[in-house]
């Protein structure tokens, strides 16, 4: 089950928000997403990741500081990633690439972690029962 975060917008609100984890198709890269959890259904709020068709290594994505100004300190206060000290422009912007702690992913959006690793071919390790003979 997806937990719960806080988000301080920009606009000085608090938005109460759970992690969209995917991978984008064209590049087969991590995408994540929030969505806002306050009304009767989710809904999306945003974009935490922008798609700049070429692919990050893995566990890497480029954040969209542009939309959403707010979102580095909220993946520091959350411990979902650091700042690599590379970024990408892309037209009058210029976006950092994230390495995101897949550890803190899996805990907090655990079904979209599986999607995304799958894609990316990481295979969970499986107890396996010793076999008697």
């Amino acid at each position: 089950m997806e937990r719960t975060l806080e988000l301080q917008t920009q606009w000085g609100t608090t938005e109460k928000v759970q992690l969209e984890i995917s991978n984008y198709m064209n590049i087969n890269g991590l995408y994540i997403g929030l969505s806002a959890v306050g009304g009767e259904y989710p809904e999306s709020y945003g974009d935490v990741t922008v798609n700049l068709d070429s692919k990050a290594p893995d566990y890497c994505s480029y954040v969209d500081t542009n939309n959403m100004p707010e979102i580095e300190k909220f993946i520091k206060d959350y411990d979902l990633g650091e700042f690599t000290g590379l970024s990408k422009r892309s037209g009058f912007c210029e976006f950092p690439l994230y390495m995101f702690n897949p550890d803190k992913l899996r805990e907090l959006c655990p079904d979209g972690m599986a999607t995304y690793e799958n894609s990316i071919g990481v295979a969970k390790k499986l107890e396996q029962k010793p076999q008697i003979r």
